[in-house]
């Protein structure tokens, strides 16, 4: 019997594996500096790529969530996987980058002023905000919120820490100052954010004279951890009680959409919610 000599396995090629992934980096890097939704032949033109395999390289990039697509433009933009990533460092700038489109959407659908308000560092920090474009609005600044209890997105924010966090920023406010319609000490403080956390959302009115009206309502990360609170807020004077219940509804319309973007995101489902 003739010996016959056995093949050793195949073993894959480590070139080709090291280019797709090369690819697929300054993919990201091109996603990244255009900051905006773009479509594939662009994307392909810039990496001097086929469109075809720009297109698979994205599907790839898509199903881990470090892409996602606009099925009505069919176009493309960095996923919340690649916006992690870089959370490290600045958490703001992303949650901006995520948060902004919707934003823009409930201020045209409201006509008031929104903000969003994300707790760090034990801070109450506004993320973003749009101002209405009336004579009289709402203004904010970006930065630390002194006094988030004032708010309704601030108390949205307060109403999902853990108590410990809750009572240490309470313990510090002045209640006297939050007269009219505030909490009147640090127990019924605590007992107003119970209910904001059951009730979905915060509405305020006139709180310390600030003349104002707002609703807020949070958005939560798929592991149902709290990623922000968004508000609206108007002028007293321009908000009746219809007013009021369209923008509580509108809110929640869109924080609710926001919510579920970012479950869609974490199990990996691929269309547009």
């Amino acid at each position: 019997m003739r010996a016959r000599r056995l093949s050793s396995p195949s073993v894959p090629k480590p070139r080709a594996t090291v280019q797709s992934v090369e690819k697929a980096l300054r993919l990201l890097q091109a996603l990244d500096r255009h900051g905006r939704w773009i479509g594939v032949r662009e994307l392909a033109r810039q990496l001097e790529l086929s469109p075809p395999a720009t297109h698979n390289l994205l599907k790839t990039l898509q199903a881990a969530s470090f892409v996602e697509s606009n099925p009505a433009s069919r176009q493309y933009r960095l996923g919340l996987a690649a916006v992690r990533l870089g959370a490290g460092s600045d958490p703001l700038q992303h949650m901006r980058r995520f948060a902004r489109p919707y934003l823009e959407t409930l201020a045209e659908k409201s006509d008031e002023t929104i903000v969003v308000l994300a707790w760090q560092q034990d801070h109450a920090v506004v993320v973003d905000w749009i101002q209405a474009g009336h004579t009289l609005a709402v203004t904010h600044h970006h930065g630390v919120v002194d006094h988030p209890i004032v708010f309704a997105s601030g108390r949205v924010l307060l109403a999902h820490q853990d108590r410990e966090v809750q009572l240490r920023h309470l313990r510090g406010v002045d209640y006297a100052s939050l007269r009219p319609n505030g909490p009147r000490n640090p127990d019924d403080a605590v007992a107003l954010l119970g209910r904001v956390a059951a009730e979905g959302c915060a509405v305020t009115e006139n709180v310390a004279r600030s003349g104002v009206v707002a609703v807020g309502a949070p958005v939560f990360e798929a592991t149902g951890r709290l990623l922000f609170a968004v508000g609206c807020s108007a002028p007293l004077t321009r908000i009746d009680p219809p007013r009021l219940v369209h923008l509580r509804e509108r809110l929640l319309e869109i924080t609710s959409e926001m919510t579920q973007k970012l479950r869609a995101r974490h199990s990996g489902r691929s269309e547009e919610i």
